[in-house]
C-alpha cells in the first residue's frame, strides 16, 4: 500500500498549512525512481499525469521491484490558481533551486523536494507545455547526457531533444539531477486528452525500461510505444514574428512541413490586413505553435525540427 508523506509544510499568511507530498509506492531492494509533477501552476498536464501513473501503481503494487516516488504537486498554491508563479512571493519556484533551508518558503520548498529526491537513480520531471503553445510530445535532457537520451527513447514522445544548458538552467530542479529526464507537451495551462495518455505510457514504459514495473503489468504493449527521433539544438529552429499584431496558426505539432510552409499569419484586429505571413525556415517537423495570439516584434511564434 502506498504511503503518503508531507515533505514540508509551509506556513500561509493567513495562520493555515499547506504541504508539499511524496506518494511512495514499492519497496526495496530495486531502483528507486523519483516522479515530479507541479513546480509551475500553469502546467496541469504533469499534474494529471503524475495523479494517473500513482493511480495505476496503486492497482498493481505488488508487482514493483524497486520503489517509485510521486511528488504530485510541488507548487499547489500556484496550481490552484492556474499561475506559473508562487504566490504572495510572484516568484518562479524553478528558478530558486537548490532552494535554502532558511529562506522564505518557496526557497525551503526547493530545498526540501532537491533533499528528499537525493539518492533517486533516475529522475523524471514531468510538465506541460509553457503556457503560449500548443507542443509535440518530447523529452528534454543534457546535451552531453548521453544515458539518459537513450533511456528517453523509451519514453513515447515524438522527440529527444539534447539541449544545450542556457543561464537559467543552474537554478532549475532539472539540472540538479544529472540524467533528469524532462517531458512535455500539449497545451499551455490546459489538458489535452491524448497528450496526457501519451506521456504516462511514456512514464511506464521507462519505470519498465528500469526494471522496476515488468513487462507484463504494463497496459498496452511494447510495440505500441512510439520511437522518436533525437536532435540537439542544432537542428531546432525558432521563428519569431516581426510585426505586432493577432498571430492566426496554421498546423498542428508534428506535422511535417516543407521549407517556406506557411505557419501562420499576423494580422491586423482593426483592419484586418495581413502584416505578415509567417513561414518555415527549413523542411522538417513542427514541435511547437503559439496559441496565444497576440504577439510583437520578437515574440516566438514555433519551433521547427529540421529533417
Amino acid at each position: 500500500m502506498s504511503i503518503s508523506t508531507p515533505i514540508i509544510q509551509v506556513e500561509l499568511p493567513s495562520g493555515d498549512e499547506i504541504s508539499v507530498v511524496r506518494r511512495r509506492f514499492g519497496r526495496a531492494p530495486g531502483a528507486r525512481i523519483a516522479i515530479v509533477a507541479g513546480i509551475r501552476g500553469d502546467a496541469p498536464e504533469g499534474i494529471r499525469v503524475a495523479h494517473r501513473v500513482a493511480e495505476f501503481l496503486a492497482s498493481i503494487e505488488e508487482q514493483l521491484d524497486g520503489i517509485v516516488d510521486i511528488y504530485p504537486c510541488v507548487n499547489p498554491l500556484a496550481a490552484h490558481k492556474g499561475d506559473r508563479l508562487w504566490p504572495f512571493f510572484n516568484v518562479d519556484l524553478n528558478r530558486l533551486f537548490p532552494g535554502k533551508a532558511n529562506g522564505h518558503p518557496p526557497e525551503r520548498v526547493a530545498d526540501a523536494l532537491v533533499q528528499d529526491v537525493t539518492g533517486a537513480d533516475l529522475v523524471i520531471e514531468v510538465r506541460g507545455a509553457r503556457a503560449a503553445f500548443r507542443e509535440a510530445t518530447q523529452a528534454h535532457v543534457r546535451v552531453k547526457d548521453t544515458e539518459a537520451a537513450e533511456l528517453a527513447m523509451n519514453a513515447n514522445v515524438a522527440v529527444v531533444w539534447r539541449r544545450r544548458a542556457g543561464p537559467a538552467a543552474p537554478s532549475t530542479f532539472a539540472h540538479q539531477f544529472p540524467g533528469t529526464i524532462v517531458l512535455e507537451g500539449g497545451t499551455g495551462n490546459r489538458l489535452t486528452s491524448q497528450v496526457g495518455i501519451d506521456l504516462m505510457i511514456g512514464v511506464l514504459n521507462l519505470l519498465n525500461t528500469k526494471k522496476v514495473l515488468n513487462e507484463e503489468a504494463l497496459p498496452f504493449h511494447w510495440a505500441g510505444v512510439q520511437r522518436p527521433r533525437q536532435v540537439d539544438d542544432n537542428q531546432v529552429q525558432r521563428v519569431w514574428a516581426t510585426r505586432s499584431g493577432l498571430f492566426l496558426p496554421v498546423g498542428e505539432p508534428w506535422s511535417e512541413v516543407e521549407k517556406g510552409t506557411e505557419l501562420g499569419d499576423v494580422i491586423d484586429p482593426v483592419t484586418g490586413e495581413n502584416l505578415e505571413k509567417i513561414t518555415s525556415p527549413v523542411a522538417g517537423h513542427l514541435l511547437a505553435v503559439r496559441e496565444l495570439p497576440v504577439v510583437f516584434p520578437g515574440s516566438m511564434v514555433a519551433r521547427v525540427v529540421s529533417e
